[in-house]
C-alpha cells in the first residue's frame, strides 16, 4: 500500500508543476498551576496541482501523522493514503443531495458511508452496512442547533444529544453581537469528545467588553461525579479554573494559535 501511495504521489507531482503550496496548523501551549509548561503543534502542508492535491500532517516532532493524495476524475473523488494510522483507498461521489463513499483499508474490509441534507437536517452514516454503524444528525433553525449521534456497542445503543442556542443577541449585517450562548448535552463525558452513559453537561458564555469571552460550565456523571469550570478567553489566551468533585481546583493558562 505504501509503495502504491508513493507511486500515486509521484504521478501527481509529474502531471503538472505545483500551482500552490498551503501551510496551516495549530499551536497549543499550556501553563498549569505547578508552573509546568507543555506545548503541542500540528502542521498541515497541502501541495495542489491541476491533477489533484497531496496533504501531509506533521506532529510537534515533525514526524508524519497523515499523508494522502486526492484527485477527482469524472465526478468521482479518489483518496489514497494514511489517515489516523490507517492506510486505505477511498472513492466518493455526489448523487443529488447525497454523497456516497467507499473506503478500503489495507488488509481490511470495505466500508460504505452516506452523507446528505434532507429538509434542513444534515445526516451522516459511517459504515452503513455494519450493525454497529454510527449515525449523526444536525438541525439548525433560528439560532438553535440540535445534534444527535447514535452508535451500537454490542447490544447497547449509545445515543448522544447536544443542543445550543444564542439568546438576547442583536443581529446585524456583520453578525450577532451581545447576548448569551447556552448549551446542554446528554451522555457525553466532561470533555465532550466521547460517550458516557447517564451524564449531563451544560455551559453558558458571553462576551464582556474588554475582559473577553467568559464561559461557565458544569458536568455530572451517573455516579454523581461533578465537574465545574470557569474560563476567560481574550485573543489567543484562555485562563481557566476547574474542579472535579472533592479534589482541589486547578488553574491553567492556555495559548492557542491557529494559522
Amino acid at each position: 500500500m505504501k509503495k502504491l501511495l508513493i507511486a500515486a504521489v509521484a504521478a501527481l507531482m509529474s502531471a503538472s508543476s505545483l500551482a500552490s503550496i498551503a501551510l496551516s496548523g495549530k499551536y497549543t501551549g499550556t501553563l498549569d498551576d505547578s508552573g509546568v509548561y507543555t506545548q503541542d503543534l500540528t502542521t498541515t502542508l497541502v501541495g495542489s496541482s491541476a491533477a489533484g492535491a497531496v496533504t501531509v500532517t506533521l506532529d510537534k516532532d515533525f514526524a508524519v501523522d497523515d499523508m494522502y493524495v486526492e484527485s477527482t476524475i469524472a465526478g468521482i473523488k479518489f483518496k489514497l493514503g494514511e489517515v489516523d494510522d490507517v492506510t486505505s483507498i477511498g472513492a466518493s461521489t455526489a448523487i443529488g443531495p447525497v454523497t456516497v463513499g467507499i473506503n478500503q483499508p489495507s488488509g481490511g474490509a470495505a466500508t460504505f458511508d452516506v452523507d446528505g441534507t434532507f429538509a434542513g437536517i444534515t445526516v451522516g452514516v459511517d459504515d452503513i452496512t455494519n450493525e454497529a454503524r454510527e449515525t449523526t444528525a444536525t438541525y439548525k433553525i433560528a439560532g438553535l442547533t440540535l445534534g444527535v449521534e447514535h452508535a451500537k456497542s454490542g447490544t447497547d445503543h449509545q445515543v448522544q444529544v447536544d443542543v445550543a442556542t444564542h439568546i438576547g443577541g442583536t443581529t446585524t449585517i456583520d453578525g450577532t453581537t451581545g447576548g448569551f450562548t447556552l448549551a446542554l448535552d446528554r451522555n457525553q463525558n466532561a470533555d465532550r469528545d466521547a460517550f458516557q452513559d447517564g451524564s449531563w453537561g451544560g455551559s453558558v458564555s458571553t462576551a464582556l467588553g474588554g475582559i473577553g469571552t467568559v464561559k461557565a460550565e458544569g458536568h455530572i456523571t451517573s455516579a454523581d461525579v461533578k465537574t465545574i469550570g470557569l474560563e476567560v478567553t481574550q485573543g489567543i489566551f484562555t485562563a481557566a479554573w476547574e474542579k472535579v468533585d472533592d479534589a482541589d481546583g486547578s488553574l491553567s493558562l492556555k495559548a492557542v494559535v491557529s494559522f
